[in-house]
C-alpha cells in the first residue's frame, strides 16, 4: 500500500492519486513509448510493467498484438506444412492478412484468462490492465518475428513452410540454433507476463507464479487435443 505524503490515507500500490485529498502520489504517466519501454523490459521488467499498468494511454497494445498474431499464424503454418497445400507466397500472405485478427483475438482472450484466474488467487487488475501487460509481454515474441523470422525465409526459403525436404535434413545447425531463438523468445515473454502479472494483479510471487502458469498448461492440453482431433 502507499501511504499519502499529505494525509496520510493508505492507497493502491497503483494508484496516481490519493483516494482521499487527491494528493499525486507518483509521476502519472500518460503515453507509452514504444522504444523506450522495450528497453524498460529488458532492463528493468518490474518498473516497466508498472509503469504500463499506471499509463493512461495503453499505446502500441493493439500494434503489438496484430505483430504477435502474424508470428502466431506464421507458426501455424509451419506446424501444419501449409506451404505444400497453398505455396510459399499464398502462405507469407495468409499469415499478413489472417495474423493481425488472430492476434488481436488471442491476447485478449488471454488477458480474459489470466484476469478471471487472477481473480480467483486474489489479483486486482482490469480487464484492459490485463490486455496491456499481455501484449507488452510478448514483445520477445515480435522481436523474433522481426529479427529471426526473416533469417529463417533467407536461410530455408520455401522449405520452411513445405517440409520436402524438412529444413532439419537441409540445414541441422542452422535450424537447430534459429529455433532455439524462437524457443527462447517464447520463454522470455512468458516471463515477462509472470513479472507483469505480479505487478499488475498486486498478487505474491506464489500467487503471480500460478496465475501466469495456468495459462501455458491450458495452451499445451488444448494443442494436445487438436492433435489428436485433427490428423
Amino acid at each position: 500500500m502507499l501511504a499519502c505524503p499529505v494525509c496520510g490515507h493508505s492507497n493502491d500500490d497503483l494508484s496516481v492519486v490519493c483516494v482521499s485529498c487527491k494528493a499525486y502520489l507518483q509521476a502519472k504517466v500518460d503515453t507509452l513509448d514504444l522504444f523506450h519501454t522495450i528497453w524498460g523490459l529488458m532492463e528493468a521488467p518490474a518498473a516497466t510493467m508498472r509503469k504500463i499498468v499506471i499509463a493512461r494511454q495503453k499505446n502500441y497494445v493493439i500494434f503489438l498484438s496484430c505483430l504477435f498474431g502474424i508470428a502466431l499464424a506464421y507458426c501455424l503454418i509451419w506446424y501444419r506444412g501449409l506451404g505444400t497445400l497453398i505455396g510459399f507466397g499464398p502462405a507469407l500472405a495468409l499469415g499478413v492478412v489472417a495474423g493481425p485478427l488472430l492476434g488481436l483475438v488471442a491476447v485478449v482472450l488471454i488477458g480474459l484468462f489470466l484476469m478471471l484466474v487472477s481473480r480467483i488467487l486474489g489479483g486486482h487488475a482490469t480487464l484492459r490492465e490485463t490486455v496491456s501487460v499481455v501484449a507488452y509481454a510478448l514483445v520477445p515474441v515480435v522481436l523474433s518475428l522481426v529479427m529471426v523470422f526473416p533469417v529463417e525465409i533467407a536461410v530455408f526459403g520455401q522449405y520452411l513452410f513445405d517440409p520436402n525436404p524438412p529444413p532439419l535434413v537441409m540445414n541441422p545447425p542452422a535450424y537447430i540454433g534459429l529455433l532455439s531463438l524462437d524457443a527462447i523468445a517464447v520463454v522470455w515473454s512468458w516471463g515477462l507476463l509472470l513479472v507483469g502479472t505480479r505487478v499488475a494483479q498486486r498478487l505474491s510471487r506464489v500467487r503471480a507464479f500460478l496465475s501466469a502458469v495456468a495459462f501455458p498448461i491450458l495452451a499445451a492440453a488444448a494443442a494436445a487435443l487438436g492433435m489428436r482431433l485433427v490428423p
